[in-house]
This record gives structure tokens, sequence and C-alpha cells, in this order.
């Protein structure tokens, strides 16, 4: 890094003494003049090495306004500066920056001027910018452009992300949703707003205690644009009559159709502060049969590997489902048992949809369907071109930030693959993709449900679920039953990457842990940084905002053994009011007795409440067993090498006296192996992993041996031990 600064400000101390040469110069054998312009950029750490609070740095200033400063080129005719939304140019490419529907900005400022304040944009949005130093000899000798590069080439792009907006009181609600109409409840009275302390400071609130709206518009949301809206109500002028009845009944409107809700207060000149809450809703439909997606490989397919893995690409399926409006939210798509299909590029799930394999086709014997996240095939440089899901979307050019509603999506039957992913292996670094991410500067989202049901998981190397962004993420529900995980991770050298379930830490009223239930998994190794984990933030969470984490009949195989310090719930902070339930699940640590692999294994960093919620929390811990190989550790809470449930600090245990604290008592928080201890031999019939540390795939398994390996052997000791006889795990490994 050291090198690349000062090269970068050895090129600018020359460029402080250039002078632009009359003389015609001859073109370089590429076709571009070697007489242009030297190239300026926009200050930052990366060509500073000042870091990001010199004061001549780019940054973010008074929430959303873009302060930008850079590097001067004497004797030029001053500098072009283009603006847009992140999303629309993260490609890097001219045609993208070119394009005028994603230019936000184009301006030209003079030779003198080496910074310029860009006021009001929108907030928690991320902004690309680009600039390049003009010529006093004209177009062919301007420079070339800096920051037309892509997130992967750090030092050729820049972009800001303007902040988190303060708190909006919700004057707009929506309800009573139809086929082609919904009830817009107005809220206006401040009295019962709820004010955190600041809505007088940004809002207008009349005589009568009322916050001040005069408009509200209505208009398709991009995602289908073309659906209908009757012009009145695209800035409608909201009416006395409106505000003593309390709602409009909003009609006209298009079947399974996206529409984005705005209130606006007409005397606050700037348009992005006078708008209160955003809404977005989908209107009603009538989900027709499923829709079969009959298996067909197209012999033409230009995807690579796509024929050789005989799959059906689905890219074209999801997207056209998602803007088309004659295909109400909640249809189901099945596919072929036995079958392959593919995605291409990361699909984006902002419409509800159940994805399955065809019944019929699993009575008869044919099995899950496949889906390959990618993974088909390698890139240059030996990576594999893998994708995920994506949670929600980008916004679009001049799109409000209106959060997105999904209803369910459910995946059932499934077997999930990115066959060419790699884990870490030789100091590299594995496959940076996931089961289902967001992208950082995506949208707002609110998920009915996120369902998978007897689903298996391979090659996910860095993460299973994560979100990011600073936008508020809700899921009403996430539920993991019957599924298999193997083959995942491990993304470094210490097993980490990211949360099987990654939350972010960002908005308070954000929570992915609403309602968070794994049933009746098993997870075999695949090394990552924890199971639960919400960035161990501790945000000021309303009392509305409390996690309930679910985990149950769940079977561990090697979890986390790697390194230590990956606990199963890495929640340091809670809001109040929090419930985590760890019931009947079975631990096991298994390897040969010529396998020296570490067996590491830690349960719980729970530290505090935080928030503004009830200063209460709720363990409910039951039943939980563990086998090891390792005598020393066949005894209660034997398996923990730190974080042991029952531990005093950091832990369920710190909170016996708590109210309502530990509610089966500390007994039931302790591990048990039963009264007489069982290796996990004695319990499965071939429960070691088939690979030695230090072997490439020492994490890994194969389905077989996976499937026929830890079933429980049908021996006495078996049948009349606790683990048995109580139901402990995964139900399928019983026979």
């Amino acid at each position: 890094m050291k090198n690349k600064i000062l090269y970068i400000l050895l090129a600018l101390l020359f460029v402080s003494f250039y002078s632009c040469k009359d003389d015609e110069v001859a073109p370089n054998e590429d076709g571009t003049n070697p007489d242009r312009e030297f190239m300026t950029m926009f200050r930052k750490d990366h060509n500073t090495g000042k870091g990001d609070d010199e004061p001549y740095a780019c940054k973010v200033v008074d929430l959303n306004d873009a302060q930008l400063y850079w590097y001067g080129v004497k004797g030029c005719a001053g500098y072009q500066i283009k603006m847009a939304l992140r999303a629309n140019v993260t490609s890097g490419l001219a045609q993208d920056w070119d394009n005028p529907a994603y230019l936000l900005m184009d301006t030209i400022v003079g030779p003198d001027v080496l910074d310029l304040l860009v006021k009001d944009l929108e907030y928690s949005a991320s902004y690309g910018f680009a600039i390049r130093t003009l010529s006093p000899k004209g177009e062919g000798y301007h420079s070339e452009w800096y920051g037309y590069g892509d997130s992967r080439h750090w030092a050729d792009w820049f972009a800001l992300d303007t902040d988190i907006r303060y708190s909006t009181p919700d004057v707009v609600v929506i309800g009573n949703i139809t086929k082609t109409s919904f009830r817009l409840n107005l809220d206006l009275t401040y009295a019962t707003s709820g004010d955190p302390g600041d809505y007088k400071e940004h809002f207008e609130v009349d005589e009568d205690g009322n916050f001040v709206v005069h408009t509200i518009s209505v208009v398709p949301s991009p995602t289908n644009p073309n659906a209908q809206i009757p012009d009145k109500w695209r800035n409608y002028s909201v009416t006395q009559e409106d505000k003593e009845r309390g709602y409009i009944d909003i009609d006209g409107l298009d079947m399974n159709s996206v529409y984005v809700v705005n209130a606006e207060n007409k005397n606050i000149p700037i348009h992005v502060d006078a708008v209160y809450n955003t809404c977005t809703i989908r209107t009603d439909g009538e989900p027709g049969e499923p829709v079969f997606l009959e298996h067909s490989v197209n012999q033409s397919d230009t995807i690579p590997g796509a024929i050789k893995y005989q799959a059906m690409c689905l890219d074209k399926v999801l997207t056209d489902y998602t803007v088309d409006n004659t295909m109400a939210e909640g249809t189901i798509f099945e596919l072929e048992g036995g079958k392959a299909y593919y995605f291409a590029t990361n699909p984006t799930l902002c419409k509800g949809l159940t994805m399955r394999t065809r019944q019929s086709d699993l009575e008869a014997g044919k099995g899950n369907a496949k889906i390959y996240l990618n993974g088909m095939s390698l890139n240059p440089n030996g990576t594999a071109v893998s994708c995920n899901f994506m949670f929600g979307r980008e916004p679009q050019q001049g799109e409000s930030d209106a959060p997105i509603n999904v209803k369910s999506v459910i995946f059932e039957d499934i077997d999930f693959d990115s066959p060419l992913a790699m884990h870490y292996l030789n100091g590299v670094n594995g496959t940076g993709n996931y089961f289902a991410n967001m992208y950082p500067n995506g949208m707002a989202v609110t998920f009915s449900s996120f369902e998978v049901r007897r689903c298996t998981f391979q090659r996910m190397i860095r993460g299973f679920i994560r979100v990011q962004g600073s936008k508020r993420k809700v899921f009403e529900k996430i539920l993991v039953e019957d599924c298999l995980f193997y083959n995942n991770g491990y993304y470094d050298n210490n097993g980490a990457g990211y949360a099987w379930i990654a939350g972010d830490g960002k908005d308070p009223k954000s929570n992915i842990f609403k309602d968070m239930i794994f049933r009746n998994n098993t997870f075999y190794d695949s090394p990552r940084t924890a199971l639960f984990s919400d960035n161990n933030k501790s945000l000021a969470w309303p009392p509305s905002v409390q996690y309930k984490i679910t985990l149950e009949n769940n079977t561990f195989v090697n979890f986390n053994t790697r390194s230590s310090g990956r606990y199963i719930f890495s929640l340091r902070f809670l809001p109040g009011g929090s419930q985590i339930i760890a019931k009947k699940n079975l631990f096991i640590q298994t390897r040969a007795a010529d396998d020296d692999r570490a067996l590491n294994f830690n349960g719980m960093d729970v530290r505090e409440l935080s928030g503004t919620g009830p200063k209460e929390i709720t363990f409910d811990i039951a039943d939980n067993y563990a086998v090891s190989c390792e005598v020393g550790k066949q005894k209660d809470d034997g398996i923990f090498t730190g974080g042991a449930f029952s531990a005093k600090k950091n832990s369920a245990g710190a909170f016996l006296d708590f109210s309502p604290g530990v509610i089966n008592g500390a007994e039931q928080l302790v591990v048990k192996v039963g009264s007489v201890p069982l290796a996990p031999t004695d319990l499965m019939v071939d429960p070691n992993p088939p690979y030695k540390n230090g072997d490439a795939n020492m994490h890994g398994t194969t389905t077989e041996k996976l499937m026929n390996g830890l079933k429980f052997k049908n021996t006495d000791q078996v049948r009349n031990h606790e683990i048995y006889k109580l139901g402990i795990g995964d139900p399928r490994w019983r026979q």
C-alpha cells in the first residue's frame, strides 16, 4: 500500500509542474493521445494515505450532502464531474456512465475549483462519482476518467454512502388491500406518534397538534413500471374531509402490482425532507395452479458448464415472474425430480413464491431436483463463477427510499449446490458465495417469511444467509427445517467468513431474528464464524424489536471445531424481551484415532441487554446432549472449549437470577452425556470424517458417507440410551 501511495504522490507532484504543449503529438499505438491532460482523482485514503478524517478527504456531511475534493492539475481548462446511483454504474463501463438516464449530475467547474458540495441526496443511498481533467485543447486531450472502475478495482472507483435519515413518523399506513385497491390510513396526530424526541425538529405540527400533510403520491414501483394508476393519485391533494375521515381509498389499480406511496409537506422546500414515511404495497391476486418447469437443456446454451451439468436455466423464469402482474404473488413453481436447474447470475427475491420438487416425482423415487447457484465453471484466475439469491434489490434511478414488502418465499425438497466453489486452500480464501445475501446498497425489505424445508446445501462457502447495508431488514419468520448442510465453508484458515445467519447490526428497527426457527437439521462440519450473529452490535432497539431464536432437535457433527471463539449463539447484546430456546440438540465431536484435527466447541456469547425494551430475557434451554470421541470430554459440559450454556459469565448461566431468566433452572443448562457416556462410534454406524487433518477436504464428506454413516446403530446400548429414548437430535438418523 505504501508503495502505491508513494507512486500516486510522485505522479501528482509531476502534475503540478505540467504545462500544456501546443505542438501536435503523434498518437500511441492504441490510438490514445500521449499529450492528454493528467488524470485527477477524488481525494480518499486510498490515494492520500491520511485516513478519511483528514480535512480534504471526500465525505458525507449533514447526513445526506456529499463533499467532494480532488487534486488540481496545473494549466488545465477545468474539471467535469458526474454522479449516478452506484447500482447503475457498478459495471464500471463507459456505456453506463454515458447513459443520460443514469446520470444524476453532469457538471463542469473551472480550473481553480477543487471542491464541490452536492446537497440533499437521498438518505441511506450509495452514489458513484467520476471526474476527468479538461484540456484547453479540447476533446481528445481531456484526461481519462477517474471513477469508471468496478468494486473489484477499488483504486479506480469512488462512491459515498449517505447516512440513515432521522426518525420519521408513520403518518400513512396501508390496509384493506384488494386486487385493485387499498386503504391509505392517515395517522396525523402528533400526541400518539411515539416521538423519539426529534419529530418537531424535522416535521411541521399545526396548531391542532397534527402533522402537516398536503399531498399524497401513488406511483407504480420500478418493479412493474407499466402498472395502471389513475392520474388523480399521482399527485393527490389531501382534503379536510380526508383528514377528518382518517383514510383515503386508493382505487383503479392493477392486480398483482407494486405501488409506492409518499405523503409530503409542501411547506418544506427540499423533497427528501418534505416526505414522511414511504410505503410500498402489492395488490392482491389469485395464484393459479402450480407452474411446472419441465426440464429441458438448451443445447445452444452459452453459459459455461450448463451443458456439461445438463442444467436448465431459471434466470428468465424468475425475472419474468417478478415483473409479470398476471402472475400473483405466492405462485408455486415445480421442478422435475432428479433433474438439474441453474441460475447464472444473482436471482432477486422481491416477490413471494414457492419453488419445490414436484410431489409425484418424489413419490416415484426420482429424488430432489437440483439447483446450481452457478459454480459450473471457473474464471480465468481459477475462482468459481458463483451466485446467490439476493433479498430485495438495488434502487433504480429516481426511486424513493421505500421498503419492499415480500410475502413468503419458500423452497422445498431441492438440493442446492455450487459444484466448483472452493473452500480455503494453501493460503487462498475460498469462494465468496452464500445461499442468500443482500446488496450493500439494497433497499429496505420486509419478508412475511423465508422458509426452507427438506433441502440440502453444499458449497455455500462464505455464509448461508446474510443481510447488509444501512436499510431496514425485517423478517417476520425464518424457518429452516429438515435440511442437511455439508461441504460448506471454510472460507478462511480460521473457519470464519460470515455466520450461518449473519445480521449486520445497523438499523435498530431491523430484525431478522424476530422468529428464527432451526429444527430437525444436520450440520456436518463446515466451519463458519457462528450459527447466529448480529455482528455483536449494541443498538437502541425500540420495545417492538425482540429476538426469538429456536434451536431444536438438530444434530451438529464437528461444529466449528477449527478454531476457538466460534459460537452457536454469538449475540453479545440482545434487545430487551428476547428469547433463546435450545432443546434436544445433539452435539458430536468425532475423528479417527490417527486424525489430530482440533476439536474446539463454543456455545454462547451473550453479555447484556440493550435498547429501550423490557429489561428481561428468557432462556428456555433443556435436554441437550453431547457425544465425544475423547474420553476426557465424555462428561456433562465436557464438550465445551468455552462458552458453555451454563457458564456464569457471558452466557445463559449469568442470567439465572434475571427476570424471567432461565426458566428450566441451572441443571438444564448443562449439556449432558447420559447415564452411560457414548463414543460417536458407539452411537452411529460410521460418523468419522473420511479425511484427516491436513487433507485438502478435511472438513468435508461424501453424500453416501453422510447418509449411511450418521445412522444410529441398532443395538441395546443405543436403544437404552437417553439420546435415543428422549428423541435427541435430527430424527432422520434414528432407525
